[in-house]
């Protein structure tokens, strides 16, 4: 029952999400192999995933619900500090976006006045 209604929904969510999961895990990859990062947040993503793999847990495995996904809620626990905690400009460096101007002509040039100047010496 299960599988009837997975398939359909996984073909028609497919094309949309896969674009943007491909493009965060190019960004964590990215992220875990810059120096300007700080090396506990790059450690975070590699620890997470030897502990999925690893045979010990915090939750044994016997716990009903919480025990199966404790793996999956380290591991994004990791991807989402590593993201979260580099610096934004770097972050953004890897998305390839333009970062924002800081000019205050960019932000509202309807405020900023034209001029010209001299300087005149009095001596």
């Amino acid at each position: 029952m299960f599988f009837r209604l997975a398939f359909p929904l996984l073909y028609f969510l497919a094309p949309r999400l896969l674009p943007k999961v491909l493009k965060f895990f190019r960004l964590v990859w990215r992220l875990t192999f810059d120096k300007r990062v700080s090396i506990f947040l790059r450690a975070l993503v590699p620890l997470a995933i030897l502990y999925a793999l690893s045979p010990l847990d915090l939750i044994p495995d016997r716990v009903p619900i919480l025990g199966r996904f404790d793996d999956l809620f380290i591991l994004g626990l990791a991807l989402l500090a590593l993201t979260k905690g580099a610096p934004p400009d770097i972050v953004d460096e890897h998305l390839d976006r333009v970062p924002a101007s800081k000019r205050p002509e960019d932000k509202d040039p309807d405020k900023v006045v034209d001029g010209s100047s001299r300087l005149i010496d009095d001596e």
